[in-house]
């Protein structure tokens, strides 16, 4: 659930993004429409666009809460807060301000239309001022061959209300000879013919005046004027509230024979002029566009287009905690924006405004679009350098970078007394009871199936030689570093060794140089299926072969091999495909989302050094042990046929009271390893996978291991398989890919007190792990990052103890892909999954998955002092940034990372 409420809110993020892109590009050119039926569509597109827009808003808050309630408020507070409080206050504004002023121009509102248009009784210039009717063209002007009404001697025209027309002058001249008296409204029309005025000196005498009349006009009385002269009268009333008084008709002048008298008034210019011509032409009226451009309908969208893209980064590039400081700079960004986009917008409407205000010609705005353009390129290609630039790893790097300390509610560094990770070695005196060597090379191996590996090994075979030592004894291991150029460490995966033994490059060691050797000393204190790594450049190291099997026995405990078989199986996916550029194979699983993850290739999954099928004759009646170890990144399913059979132990520890399972799967994280025991029965015992992300086609699936949960149980071609029989000849039954899968939350029985209890006072430290994605840049490189608290190395906060607290953390996977995240030096108690309490035997484990969409509360006792690797451990995702450390109060390592120094952990 947790997982597809991530990926809903990744994907509503950026659908509410392109949205609001285009709403508020729509609300900018509103006004900038040619005609005045495109405004109107455009307008009613534009309300369509939000309205969309303002659902995906909806949609993006609900799921943002969704997912914050499902896990407990503290897995979405960035989304919260960042992403969805000030969109929702944004998108409130817009749908009090923009929206209604949206409506009044799209014509919809029938009702304002019949009242006099929208915006009667608005505010004049504001959204809701019409120009007369719902498209903006007055109605002296639809009409133009309508013959004029005269409205009564007392109307008052006014700015606002175009359809009345002032009366016109009527000039009435004594009877005489020539004379004729024309009143007319309008502009004078073809058929009257008007005599060319002349005055004595043959000067023209006819009077024009913009909203002033002269006084020989406004008295409507004609001048003297000699004979042959027309008088021509043009009056336009008051563009102002004042009443527009008629031309009184009154005694003409004294005139002479054939003087022809004409008198032409006009509608107001301020809007009715306007609005007749633009009718004409087609193009809204300056009040049509003032209201288009109001920014009370384009400034809250554009500001929701900046709250919503702010937002979608928010959530593709979640910050750090806290976020406050973030929630703070973004209400900033907000508010300066509105303000800056206010008084541009004033501006914009004023020139749109304006009478005779024309769009910007075809060639003008494609010259500015690509300026835009090319300013925004220079800008995205800037920060691009720039994010590439501050991503790069320093060339050295001291481990106590730990700039940042998680305390987890306790105390803070700074009580305990200073040690060096130097000082916490093994024993460094007394005979070895066992001793090792282990020489790392490189080599070409070919498999027991009859493929190659471009190969690194230990003492030249696939996997490593297995180590067997008795518990209690003191083991001595020598590493020798025969031509691996970039170094090699070997980490004892699941042991827990003092610090110093750990195996770290940089952090509790220096890498082995070629012709180098350095010297392990342990002791094995507990019994147990465990395993052996390098731990420098581990994502390439481990993939091309350097790790092998570690078992701790017990003689008094376990059957001896005489007795009954014990046979440690450990599954890796070779690179067995063509060589890409000085022999290094192209490997391509683990699932990564970065796109360089691991070797690529052709991978298939082996059985040790065997891709094929392995028989080994057992009697009936034999107990059998089967050591499954996952030496991949991701997890394994197997599948053992043929019998009943018992899972003993996890990951080196005991199962309490374990029962028979029967048509089970077992799914093995990545690193984690499984005892299976059961009697050998007469028939044939099959082990095999039943799916594999590390080697099928799921594995490159963009959800990376976990493809929708598949794990690699489509595409995969074939599968190794171990087949135990008293006849070699015999048959297993296949495994049935349905079965049921295992679960140790539940199994077994705790046979004594529940471990690891708190006391009244509760945990000593309580720290929470948010596992997710984020897009951006590590080392230089764009990625999709491996997260912790959305933050990767070296930025994740180290968890700081102290030695001898109870320590909870719960971990929660936010992300596309499964982390199996592994504690050194520890193993972790498994309190509960999904709020589901642990109640079988005590799930003891040192490499947890965490599956897209769990949460796992775990706990442990910090009883192993030093600075302890705490990663997930897909190698890939390590490399990628998905590392800290646990670090206890005074523990320093004078050891350093980074290229120049040769040191690079994962």
């Amino acid at each position: 659930m947790v997982e597809n409420l991530f990926e809903q809110n990744l994907l509503w993020a950026v659908l509410a993004a392109v949205c609001w892109l285009f709403a508020a590009r729509g609300a900018r050119r509103l006004a900038t429409r040619p005609h005045s039926r495109a405004l109107r569509r455009r307008a009613r597109l534009g309300l369509v666009l939000l309205v969309t827009a303002l659902l995906t808003l909806t949609v993006r808050a609900a799921l943002g809460v969704a997912l914050a309630a499902e896990t407990d408020w503290w897995g979405a507070t960035d989304f919260l807060l960042l992403a969805v409080a000030p969109q929702v206050i944004v998108g409130a504004v817009v749908a009090w301000l923009s929206v209604p002023a949206y409506w009044r121009l799209t014509g919809w509102d029938r009702a304002a239309r019949r009242s006099g248009g929208p915006g009667t009784g608005a505010s004049p210039g504001g959204p809701g001022t019409g120009d007369g009717t719902a498209d903006g063209i007055a109605d002296g002007a639809r009409k133009p061959t309508e013959p004029d009404r005269a409205p009564a001697a007392a109307a008052r025209p006014h700015t606002t209300d175009p359809a009345p027309m002032p009366a016109p002058a009527r000039l009435a001249a004594p009877s005489g000879r020539g004379t004729a008296a024309l009143t007319r409204t309008g502009r004078p029309t073809t058929t009257d013919p008007v005599p060319t005025p002349t005055s004595e000196a043959g000067t023209t005498t006819g009077t024009e005046a913009e909203g002033a009349t002269p006084a020989s006009s406004a008295s409507g009385l004609a001048g003297p004027a000699d004979r042959g002269t027309a008088a021509l009268t043009k009056t336009k009333p008051p563009t102002t509230t004042e009443d527009a008084a008629p031309a009184p008709s009154g005694p003409a002048g004294p005139t002479r024979t054939g003087t022809t008298t004409l008198t032409e008034t006009g509608p107001p210019t301020a809007e009715v002029g306007s609005a007749a011509q633009g009718d004409v032409q087609g193009a809204p009226t300056p009040v049509t566009r003032s209201a288009a451009a109001d920014p009370r309908l384009v400034v809250p969208v554009r500001v929701g287009g900046v709250a919503v893209g702010l937002g979608a980064l928010f959530t593709l590039h979640p910050p750090a905690p806290p976020y406050t400081a973030f929630l703070v700079l973004e209400m900033t960004l907000l508010a300066l924006a509105a303000s800056g986009l206010v008084l541009v917008q004033q501006r914009r409407r004023v020139a749109v405004g304006a009478p005779g205000w024309r769009p910007a010609s075809r060639g003008r705005r494609l010259v500015r679009s690509l300026a835009v353009v090319t300013c925004g390129a220079l800008l995205i290609a800037g920060g691009y350098g720039l994010a590439a630039r501050e991503s790069r790893l320093p060339d050295r790097m001291a481990t106590a970078h730990h700039h940042a300390y998680d305390t987890g509610g306790g105390p803070g560094p700074g009580a305990a007394p200073a040690r060096s990770v130097t000082d916490l070695t093994g024993p460094s005196t007394g005979a070895a009871d066992r001793r090792f060597t282990l020489t790392a090379g490189t080599r070409t191996v070919r498999l027991a199936s009859g493929e190659t590996v471009d190969a690194l090994t230990f003492n030249g075979v696939l996997p490593g030689p297995e180590l067997r030592v008795g518990i209690g004894e003191l083991v001595e291991v020598t590493l020798i570093n025969q031509n691996v150029t970039d170094g090699v460490t070997v980490h004892w995966h699941g042991v827990d060794v003092p610090n110093a033994e750990d195996g770290v490059a940089g952090v509790t060691q220096d890498a082995v140089r070629p012709g180098g050797r350095h010297v392990y000393r342990f002791r094995a204190n507990r019994t147990g299926t465990f395993w052996y790594h390098a731990h420098q450049q581990s994502s390439t190291a481990v993939a091309r072969g350097l790790f092998g099997a570690l078992v701790v026995t017990d003689a008094a405990r376990q059957p001896a091999p005489s007795d009954g078989v014990d046979r440690t199986v450990v599954a890796h996916a070779w690179s067995v495909g063509d060589t890409r550029g000085g022999g290094s194979a192209v490997r391509g699983s683990g699932g990564a989302l970065s796109g360089r993850n691991g070797l690529g290739g052709d991978l298939r999954t082996a059985f040790g050094d065997d891709t094929g099928e392995q028989r080994e004759r057992v009697a009936a009646g034999t107990p059998v042990r089967l050591r499954l170890v996952n030496a991949d990144n991701c997890p394994r399913t197997y599948a053992l046929t043929g019998t009943s059979f018992q899972v003993a132990a996890i990951d080196g520890n005991e199962v309490s009271a374990p029962t028979d399972l029967d048509g089970t799967l077992l799914r093995v994280a990545g690193g984690g390893r499984y005892d299976l025991t059961f009697r050998q029965p007469r028939g044939a015992v099959r082990l095999t996978v039943t799916g594999d992300a590390n080697a099928g086609a799921g594995s490159q699936g963009f959800e990376g291991c976990g493809e929708d949960g598949a794990y690699g149980t489509h595409g995969t071609r074939e599968s190794p398989s171990l087949i135990l029989a008293p006849d070699t000849a015999s048959e297993a039954p296949a495994a049935d890919t349905g079965a049921p899968l295992f679960d140790p939350l539940h199994y077994g029985t705790a046979t004594g007190p529940r471990p690891l209890t708190p006391d009244d006072g509760g945990f000593d430290r309580d720290f929470r792990m948010v596992l997710g994605n984020s897009v951006g840049f590590y080392d230089g490189a764009p990625m999709m990052l491996w997260t912790v608290n959305n933050a990767v190395y070296p930025d994740i906060p180290s968890l700081l103890v102290g030695e001898g607290d109870l320590v909870r953390v719960t971990f929660l996977n936010r992300s596309l892909d499964d982390h199996p995240m592994h504690l050194h030096g520890h193993r972790m108690l498994v309190l509960s999954r999904d709020g589901e309490r642990a109640d079988g035997s005590p799930w003891w484990t040192d490499t947890l998955n965490v599956a897209p969409g769990e949460r796992y509360e775990i706990a442990f006792r910090a009883d192993n002092p030093g600075v302890w690797a705490d990663h997930c451990h897909n190698l890939d995702h390590a490399r990628d940034g998905m590392v800290l450390h646990l670090a206890y109060d005074g523990v320093s390592s004078p050891y350093e990372t980074g290229a120049s120094t040769g040191n690079t952990p994962e």
